[in-house]
């Protein structure tokens, strides 16, 4: 999964090593934490602006799966996928928005 999304991080001024930790944060919030394996290598090689935008986008690009599973479960899975992509669509513009500023700060 990894290979096949970091690519995409690309558009967001990112290096694919971050894949994995945007991928188990999906997963679990906190999985964006095996981007400190070996003492943090990985995240001393990104610049701050890399580090903050990894983060906003790990952390708002899907719901938490208890949620999004107790949404299925309540309203269906159709308002759930819908609740999901809304979410994803959201988190990859406003990430992309905020590249662009970032870009543009001295």
């Amino acid at each position: 999964m990894a290979r096949g999304v970091g690519p995409l991080l690309g558009l967001f001024n990112l290096p694919a090593d971050v894949a994995p930790g945007v991928i188990f944060s999906i997963i679990r919030k906190d999985g964006l934490l095996i981007l400190n394996q070996g003492d943090g290598a990985l995240l001393a090689s990104l610049s701050n602006a890399q580090i903050f935008v990894v983060v906003y986008l790990a952390s708002t690009l899907t719901a938490c799966l208890v949620t999004l599973w107790s949404v299925r479960q309540e309203l269906g899975g159709r308002v759930a996928l819908a609740l999901a992509g809304r979410q994803a669509g959201t988190a990859v513009a406003t990430t992309l928005l905020l590249v662009l500023v970032l870009s543009l700060w001295p």
